[in-house]
């Protein structure tokens, strides 16, 4: 269903939906609107406050609290049996997944929860040109070390561990799918910037970010990614950095030994 109306600038936000997340990459994260505001506390630690449309409304945001009501509304009408005590407040947060986001951590690892393989992605907030929340599609790890995320990134992003977990992945019709937390249940050390071999593989994935990002200013998809696209697409970014690829797996196999 497709909403069209005047919204305040301050309920713009910034998403990664399954088609965003490509190894090393996030290309073109989405545009949300959503019924939070951010507010920051005596620590300067940004806290998530979720509102209801009559609340907004009584905050002053009356292009919001139009929207959301409207929101609302289509929710009361379409809800399911197994929902019908939920309100699309509860839906959104359902399990806290919105309000306990952590706005904090200055880089986020990312991955998609659905394919054959992860695909992971360091995500700068501070490159974000708005505030980023994450989606239910994709697993994250905050941090306030870069070098932890791109070491941790490289990891789900090598051969080794993909491999590993398909013994105990979902099989479908053409294969291995679901990542979820299947790929987590194969043992990786935690990220120590004494040990050497750790910086070597946080470096080549800052190296493959970098590779990766050029690749896709030089060869933007010309088409909507559809699930073939953007397999082959995620197919091409690896073949693009195969002497990344070959040295991130070399280290990783000696880290997951």
């Amino acid at each position: 269903m497709k909403f069209n109306g005047k919204i305040e600038s301050k309920f713009l936000f910034r998403t990664a939906l399954a088609k965003s997340i490509l190894p090393f990459a996030l290309y073109n994260p989405d545009l949300v609107v959503l019924p939070v505001l951010i507010e920051t506390d005596h620590s300067n630690n940004k806290k998530i406050k979720l509102l209801e449309s009559d609340e907004l409304r009584r905050e002053g945001y009356l292009n919001a609290a139009r929207w959301f009501k409207n929101v609302e509304n289509i929710w009361d009408i379409n809800k399911t049996e197994k929902s019908k005590d939920m309100t699309s407040n509860g839906r959104l947060d359902f399990q806290r997944g919105l309000t306990e986001q952590n706005l904090n951590a200055p880089y986020l690892v990312l991955y998609n929860s659905s394919a054959k393989d992860a695909n992971s992605v360091v995500v700068k907030r501070e490159e974000i040109d708005l505030e980023f929340f994450v989606e239910s599609v994709c697993y994250v790890f905050n941090t306030i070390t870069l070098n932890e995320a791109y070491y941790i990134s490289s990891i789900l992003n090598s051969s080794m561990p993909n491999k590993r977990m398909k013994d105990f992945q979902a099989k479908g019709l053409f294969g291995a799918r679901h990542v979820h937390k299947k790929i987590l249940d194969i043992y990786f050390p935690r990220y120590d910037d004494t040990n050497e071999t750790h910086r070597q593989l946080a470096e080549l994935g800052r190296e493959a970010h970098q590779r990766a990002k050029e690749f896709l200013e030089k060869n933007p998809p010309q088409k909507e990614l559809s699930a073939t696209r953007l397999g082959r697409l995620r197919i091409e970014i690896k073949k693009h950095l195969v002497k990344e690829m070959q040295a991130i797996d070399k280290i990783t196999t000696k880290i997951l030994r």
